[in-house]
């Protein structure tokens, strides 16, 4: 079978991400900044002949696909198991006020993210295993072709690390950069990560 090549990509900045607050299944406008991504985005991926768009159903991911998609004049497909962790009790908090009142499972998360569920939350592994189970039949459903999906930060962390063969333990060490494209080809046997964090098309850096 021929391989499917999957653009992966964050979506852009929002005023949560500008000030380090946790969003998870909550949604937030985007920043003037991720405004100024898009277009970037839009015009580095206008050359890719995409077949099709795929995104979280969530604003900042949604709007993002459409960007993406306008010039292909092609519609995009939303997908709930790409929604970014359920981050639980943590959501619409910053990281102080997470520290202040959690920061022992804070910490943890930090140093063993593999071992730690969000309070009232998900754990890597499940945002994993959905996650892989909608690339999984977007790729059988789209063989040869090019096709983007727009997801999150931690969603694209778990697919990333599957790619490279890497365990949950190492999602500390993938950086994925607000509106940054990563490019995997998977085919029948293994995928090949061929890009990844690709910020080059931002005109200065995608931040934190």
């Amino acid at each position: 079978m021929s391989a499917t090549s999957i653009y992966l990509i964050r979506h852009a900045e929002t005023t949560w991400n500008a000030e380090r607050r946790m969003q998870g299944r909550l949604d937030a406008p985007l920043s003037e900044r991720g405004v100024q991504q898009l277009a970037a985005l839009a015009k580095a991926m206008r050359s890719v002949p995409l077949c099709a768009v795929y995104a979280s159903p969530l604003g900042r991911a949604l709007r993002t696909a459409r960007a993406v998609a306008e010039p292909h004049g092609i519609p995009v497909q939303t997908v709930d198991a790409l929604s970014e962790m359920d981050q639980g009790a943590w959501e619409n908090k910053l990281m102080g006020e997470i520290e202040a009142h959690d920061g022992p499972l804070l910490r943890a998360w930090w140093a063993t993210p593999d071992a730690v569920r969000m309070p009232d939350g998900e754990s890597l592994q499940d945002v994993q295993t959905r996650a892989l189970r909608a690339l999984r039949e977007i790729v059988a459903g789209h063989p040869g072709c090019d096709i983007a999906v727009v997801a999150h930060g931690g969603v694209n962390k778990t697919m990333l690390l599957w790619a490279l063969g890497a365990p949950l333990a190492s999602y500390w060490r993938i950086r994925q950069d607000n509106a940054c494209i990563n490019h995997i080809d998977v085919n029948a046997t293994l995928p090949r990560v061929l890009t990844l964090n690709d910020t080059g098309h931002l005109d200065d850096d995608a931040g934190p």
